[in-house]
C-alpha cells in the first residue's frame, strides 16, 4: 500500500512543504529511505521503528520504502520522525488516509514514543497557512509558538500514541489557543541598566538617544572606565516596544535558530547581542550546511554591541559592511543563496589606543606608530558606515554624583520620534530614517537655500565620501524629528556634522567618518 503525509523542511528562514511518501510491498524485509537525506534524517529509521514498537505498534515484515520529496532539496533535522511514523502506519492501514490530506505533521521521536520539540515551528506554521493546510500536528513544546499565526488548528501532542489515537478518532486533543496578551509587553524589564544610574556623560547620552531615535550606527570612544560598556547596555531600556509584526518576525528567526527558551513562545523585547571579540566570521554572519542565523541576524530590530571593536579579527569586522549598508546579509552555501534580515543598530565601543589614554599625551604610554597600528584595525569602508561617533569623558569627583534622566523618560521621547517616522513613511517600504537612500533622501530631507549652502560647506570641510554625506543628512533628519520639526535646520546639520567628524582627532581627515 501507498500513503502520503505532509511535513515541512527549513530552507534558511523559510519553510517548504515536504511530502513524506511510504510504500509497503511484499518482498525481502527491508526499510529503505531516500530523498537527499542528511545523517540526522537517515537515523530516523531506527528511531521510528523502536518508537512504534514501544508504543504498541510492531511493523510487519514487509519491504518498506520511504521517500521525502522534492528530491533536489536536502532534508536536515529530526522533525521528520513523526510524519515518517504516521505515513508508515497509514500505509499499513492502521490510520485512515483521508484525515491526512490537509494536515501538516512535524516532530522528533524518542525511543519511548515521546515527541520532542523541533526548530522553526513558527516558520512551518506560516508556510502551512499560506499553502492551505487546516491542521498542524506538532510537539506540545512548540504548540504555543505555532498558534501565534492563527487560521489553523494547532494540535500539540506529547507522545506518538496520542497522535495515533487522534488520527484514528479514538482520542481528543484540544487545539492550542492563540494568545494575544503576550504581544502587550512594554519591552522594558527591571533588570535593564538605567541611564539614570550613569553619572555625567551627557553628550554621549545625547548621541545614543539620537542613534536609537533613527536606528543609526554609533561608535563610542574613550579611556578605560569612562562608562562605554555601561552606556551601551542601557540601550535596551530606551528602545520602544516591538510591533506585532516585528515580534513575529523575530520569533521566527529565533525559532529557526533553536533559541526559544522553554517557557517562551514569542520574542517580545528587542534583542541585545554582545558577542565576544573572539567570535568567528561564520558565527557572526551565520553558517552551516543549511545556514543558521548568525549574531548579525539575531540582532535584527535591536542592537549588535561590539565591545573592544579593534580586537575583533579584521575579516570578521568586514562582514558587517553589507548589513550596515543594506539591512540584510546574503550567505551562499552549496550552490544556494540565503538572504537574512539585519536591520539593527551596530554599537561599537573602543579605547583610542592599546593603553587607552590617547590623545592625552601625559598619560598615554603608546608611541605614535602603536596608536596608528591600533586604529588602523578599523578599515575606512567600515568607518564610513558609522553615522555617529561620540566620546566618553573622564569624570571628576564632583561629576560622579550627577545622575541624569531615567531610561523611561528618554524612551518616551524616542517612542514619539519613531511614531513620527512611521507616519511619514507609511506609503514607503521603510520605517526609519537610517533606511533613507537615493530619491527618498531628496523627497524627505528637503533643505532650504541657507541649509543647502551650509551642508555643502560642512560636507567639504569634513572630507566625507558621498555615502558619508548621505548618512550625515539622515542623522540631521532624525535630529529634526526629535524636536518635532518638518524642516531640517542649520543646528541639525551642525550637530550631525559634529557626530560624523568627531573621530578626526583619532583617524585624521582621511575620509571615512
Amino acid at each position: 500500500m501507498y500513503s502520503k503525509v505532509f511535513s515541512a523542511g527549513l530552507c534558511g528562514l523559510e519553510a517548504r512543504v515536504i511530502q513524506v511518501e511510504a510504500d509497503v510491498s511484499n518482498g525481502l524485509p527491508v526499510f529503505n529511505m531516500v530523498g537527499a537525506l542528511a545523517s540526522a534524517v537517515k537515523e530516523a529509521r531506527e528511531r521510528v521503528r523502536i518508537s512504534l514498537q514501544n508504543s504498541g505498534y510492531r511493523l510487519p515484515a514487509k519491504r518498506i520504502t520511504v521517500n521525502l520529496s522534492p528530491a533536489d532539496l536536502r532534508k536536515d533535522g529530526s522533525g521528520f520522525d513523526l510524519p515518517i511514523a504516521v505515513s508508515l502506519l497509514a500505509a499499513f492501514g492502521m490510520i485512515p488516509m483521508q484525515k491526512l490530506n490537509k494536515t501538516l505533521v512535524a516532530g522528533e521521536l524518542g525511543l519511548d514514543g515521546k515527541i520532542d520539540g523541533v526548530h522553526g515551528a513558527l516558520a512551518m506554521a506560516v508556510m502551512g497557512k499560506e499553502e492551505g493546510f487546516d491542521t498542524f500536528i506538532l510537539p506540545s513544546a512548540n504548540a504555543g509558538e505555532a498558534a501565534l499565526v492563527g487560521g489553523m488548528r494547532v494540535i500539540g501532542a506529547g507522545t506518538l500514541s496520542e497522535v495515533i489515537g487522534y488520527l484514528k478518532g479514538e482520542a481528543c486533543l484540544t487545539p492550542t489557543e492563540r494568545k494575544t496578551d503576550i504581544f502587550e509587553d512594554e519591552n522594558c524589564q527591571s533588570d535593564d541598566p538605567d541611564f539614570g544610574e550613569v553619572y555625567g556623560q551627557e553628550r554621549a547620552k545625547r548621541a545614543l538617544e539620537t542613534a536609537v531615535s533613527g536606528m543609526h550606527n554609533i561608535l563610542l570612544i574613550g579611556a578605560p572606565g569612562t562608562g562605554k560598556t555601561m552606556l551601551a547596555r542601557c540601550i535596551p531600556g530606551i528602545m520602544p516596544g516591538l510591533s506585532h509584526e516585528e515580534m513575529l518576525e523575530l520569533t521566527k528567526i529565533y525559532s529557526v535558530a533553536g533559541l526559544l527558551s522553554g517557557g517562551t513562545s514569542v520574542i517580545s523585547r528587542r534583542p541585545f547581542r554582545a558577542p565576544h571579540h573572539s567570535i568567528t566570521a561564520t558565527a557572526l554572519a551565520g553558517g552551516g550546511r543549511n545556514p543558521l542565523p548568525g549574531e548579525i541576524t539575531l540582532a535584527h530590530r535591536g542592537v549588535l554591541f561590539l565591545d573592544e571593536l579593534p580586537e575583533f579579527a579584521a575579516n570578521t569586522l568586514e562582514i558587517l559592511r553589507q548589513p550596515m549598508q543594506e539591512g540584510k546579509i546574503q550567505i551562499s552555501r552549496l550552490g544556494k543563496s540565503y538572504e537574512y534580515p539585519a536591520k539593527m543598530i551596530v554599537v561599537g565601543a573602543m579605547n583610542p589606543c592599546k593603553c587607552g589614554y590617547f590623545p592625552d599625551l601625559k598619560r598615554c604610554r603608546c608611541t605614535l606608530g602603536q596608536v596608528q597600528r591600533y586604529l588602523s584595525r578599523l578599515s575606512e569602508p567600515l568607518l564610513d558606515r558609522i553615522d555617529i561617533c561620540a566620546d566618553t569623558e573622564r569624570l571628576g569627583r564632583k561629576d560622579r554624583n550627577k545622575c541624569g534622566e531615567s531610561s523611561a523618560d528618554i524612551r518616551r521621547r524616542i517612542k514619539k520620534t519613531h511614531e513620527i517616522q512611521r507616519e511619514r513613511y507609511r506609503g514607503e517600504k521603510i520605517t526609519m530614517n537610517s533606511e533613507l537612500s537615493g530619491q527618498l533622501l531628496k523627497k524627505y530631507c528637503f533643505l532650504g537655500k541657507a541649509e543647502q549652502r551650509l551642508f555643502g560647506e560642512l560636507e567639504e570641510s569634513a572630507g566625507v565620501s558621498a555615502r558619508g554625506a548621505q548618512r550625515m543628512l539622515r542623522v540631521a533628519r532624525t535630529l529634526a524629528d526629535m524636536r518635532e520639526s518638518d524642516r531640517i535646520g542649520e543646528n541639525d546639520l551642525l550637530e550631525a556634522s559634529a557626530y560624523k567628524v568627531n573621530a578626526r582627532q583619532y583617524w585624521g581627515n582621511k575620509g571615512g567618518i
